[in-house]
């Protein structure tokens, strides 16, 4: 299920995005519609409402859309979105808040359905459940929530956004488990998330958490088309 917020003032715009999504019967999509920056942050903070993907216009009275990315990013940081503006010069300022795509009004089937699908497709890839055993318990999280995995004699230890958790699995049972499209190894004992890769710097990459790890000489040039693959999907 992918759930998606949909805040903007103009009610003809908010029309024809439910038109569109609404074509898209063969995915499970859920979908809110919000007139303001307010009832949505008000609506996520009363109910905890968490959403996969928002649309939203760049400029709403009161706050923009920007502003109210910018407030959605303190709670939620894998969350992404797809910005409507009819003014290409906030494109640059868009992308500051880690934005997925913008789409340039007036609003074509054509454009929305474009980029609902790339969101959708990524979505598919990192909303994906690892799923892993330690002693006599049995743990899930989300693909999109582990930094990187690091192999320790016959543990693993996965590295989330939350927390460290160990399991008992060989390189190959992890492999099962991960997409190539947004994992990758970077030496023998590190398989690291593209998506929380922040630069890559010299013979080191910096993930999300500021954590610096390093990058075997071979893996080098394939880490970095990996990554600039990885991104293109995203913009």
């Amino acid at each position: 299920m992918i759930k998606i917020a949909i805040c903007d003032d103009s009610k003809v715009d908010v029309e024809q995005l439910e038109t569109v999504l609404d074509t898209f019967g063969h995915y499970q999509i859920y979908y809110d519609v919000y007139f303001s920056a307010e009832e949505l942050l008000e609506c996520v903070a009363m109910h905890r409402e968490e959403y996969h993907l928002y649309i939203f216009d760049i400029e709403m009275p009161h706050m923009t859309g920007l502003e109210l990315a910018k407030e959605i990013r303190k709670n939620d940081t894998n969350a992404l979105f797809v910005v409507l503006t009819a003014y290409d010069k906030y494109v640059m300022d868009v992308f500051k808040v880690v934005t997925f795509d913008y789409i340039s009004k007036p609003i074509t089937t054509e454009k929305l359905e474009e980029v609902l699908l790339r969101a959708i497709e990524h979505l598919e890839i990192t909303k994906q459940d690892f799923v892993f055993h330690f002693r006599k318990s049995q743990f899930r999280v989300s693909c999109g929530d582990i930094l990187y995995i690091e192999k320790k004699g016959r543990q693993a230890v996965i590295h989330t956004i939350q927390e460290n958790l160990k399991a008992n699995m060989t390189v190959s049972e992890i492999w099962e488990q991960l997409d190539s499209r947004m994992f990758m190894h970077i030496r023998m004992s590190y398989i690291i998330n593209l998506e929380h890769l922040r630069a890559i710097d010299g013979d080191e990459v910096v993930m999300d958490n500021g954590e610096r790890l390093l990058v075997a000489r071979m893996h080098k040039q394939e880490l970095k088309e990996k990554h600039m693959e990885f991104m293109r999907r995203m913009v």
